[in-house]
């Protein structure tokens, strides 16, 4: 390590911070979804699942009003630790408080088991807080890098090799420490990854790269009206920014058309999962291992396929190349009439596997020549906003389905599928027309680096 560039050494320890993040991660959605799904302790009418979706984003929302804020306030650094701790602390006690539930029921209104209520909340919130701690500590890494795309997908590979190894001890955990143990563990990978990411932007201040000057510039040049700036609604902001920066506007409806298809898989697969699997214990066994293949799967993607690939391939070719197989499957599994629980969890992981792989890093790389304010609010508006708006978007539309039809099934749902897929097909050319090549990529940082220096 003593070899490396202060750079390197900065971008080694922020991936360490995003491994133990997804590692912990992994922990967190096995637990919550198998609590969620739970005859005892979870809801099991078949519209709870998506409505509880649909409900992410109105906490989204407010974790991301409370990050713009710190972060304009702050900078970057402390608005990653803020999030972090915050997150550390509200997943300990939810474990605490699970397992004192466990002993000492309580309910509420003498017929509501107040673990419900415990359940529910942290369901909503592990569906809403990883996304806004990856998207800083990516925002890091794309704002320091020289090296452009070079580095993307063994940052990737690394955090996908922590959360398949997380995966693969969530059954032998989940029996020894139980489901409430597991959050505990999620929040002990969240201090590691606090401890990294420090390390990570102490490098940067130490070495004159620390992304936060860019905002003492800024304020610099704006003088007084940075204050008005701060002021502006999140709203406001991200509209003044799409229209300024059109990739971030088709950024934002490709998140949104992956998302919706995303949603609808997951929901065929939880369904299947919860009328197939009975015990708790199981069930988080079997979700833990189905997502420790995706995260093998795309971890040889990325340090095998991908470091190849992206070198020969345009970046273009790439985002109009992901879809065909989610596509593939889409139509495969909306012509079974009762799909099968290995076939549901197929379709779900050949999208996650393209999503943790090459979207991932394609993802990341749109950011690279971007300013600022495109690099942290954008992409917290995007990354955070817009993947759990695309996800509750749908799952609310799941939802008023099932309302209206009653019984929406999942071979339905599977059509359903289809037709999200080649939405997202078509979102995913439209925005492979306006991302630079990787060649202009690297001429747009250099230039944008001189204005800054």
């Amino acid at each position: 390590m003593m070899d490396m560039t202060p750079q390197s050494r900065s971008i080694l320890y922020m991936a360490i911070s995003m491994a133990a993040h997804f590692g912990g991660y992994e922990f967190c959605r096995s637990a919550t979804l198998a609590l969620f799904t739970s005859q005892t302790t979870g809801f099991s009418t078949p519209a709870a699942f998506p409505l509880a979706m649909a409900m992410v984003t109105p906490l989204t929302l407010v974790f991301l009003m409370g990050y713009t804020r710190d972060l304009e306030q702050n900078g970057p650094r402390l608005a990653l630790r803020h999030s972090t701790v915050a997150s550390m602390i509200f997943i300990a006690a939810t474990g605490i408080i699970l397992k004192f539930l466990q002993w000492s029921p309580i309910l509420l209104l003498d017929k509501i088991p107040l673990s419900r209520l415990v359940v529910g909340l942290a369901f909503l919130f592990q569906n809403a807080y990883a996304h806004l701690l990856y998207q800083q500590q990516w925002s890091f890494i794309v704002s320091v890098t020289d090296e452009g795309t070079n580095w993307f997908s063994s940052i990737a590979g690394l955090s996908s090799i922590a959360a398949a190894c997380a995966g693969t001890i969530v059954s032998q955990l989940a029996t020894r420490i139980g489901l409430s143990g597991l959050l505990l563990c999620t929040s002990g990978a969240l201090g590691l990854s606090m401890l990294a990411a420090e390390r990570a932007y102490s490098i940067s201040q130490e070495y004159g790269f620390d992304p936060v000057e860019e905002i003492t510039l800024k304020q610099k040049e704006k003088g007084a009206s940075k204050k008005e700036e701060t002021q502006r609604n999140l709203a406001a902001r991200g509209k003044q920014l799409f229209e300024r920066v059109p990739t971030l506007k088709a950024l934002f409806c490709e998140v949104l058309a992956f998302q919706s298809l995303s949603t609808i898989l997951n929901v065929c697969f939880v369904t299947k999962l919860k009328n197939t699997i009975v015990s708790d214990v199981a069930r988080a066994s079997y979700t833990g291992k189905v997502y420790s293949l995706v995260n093998t799967l795309s971890a040889l993607l990325q340090f095998v396929i991908m470091p190849m690939t992206m070198k020969r391939i345009d970046t273009r070719l790439i985002w109009r190349a992901m879809p065909l197989i989610p596509v593939f499957c889409s139509i495969y599994q909306s012509l079974q009439p009762n799909a099968s629980l290995a076939l549901l969890a197929f379709s779900f992981c050949a999208a996650k596997c393209m999503d943790y792989s090459f979207r991932s890093v394609a993802n990341e790389m749109v950011y690279v020549p971007l300013d600022f304010e495109s690099r942290y609010v954008g992409k917290e508006i995007i990354g955070v906003f817009g993947n759990r708006f695309g996800k509750s978007g749908m799952s609310l539309f799941l939802s008023l389905l099932t309302y209206t039809f009653g019984n929406f099934g999942i071979h339905q749902l599977s059509i359903l599928s289809l037709l999200a897929s080649t939405t997202w097909m078509s979102a995913s050319w439209w925005l492979s027309g306006l991302v630079p090549s990787q060649a202009e990529t690297k001429d747009m940082v250099n230039e944008r680096r001189k204005k800054d220096s």
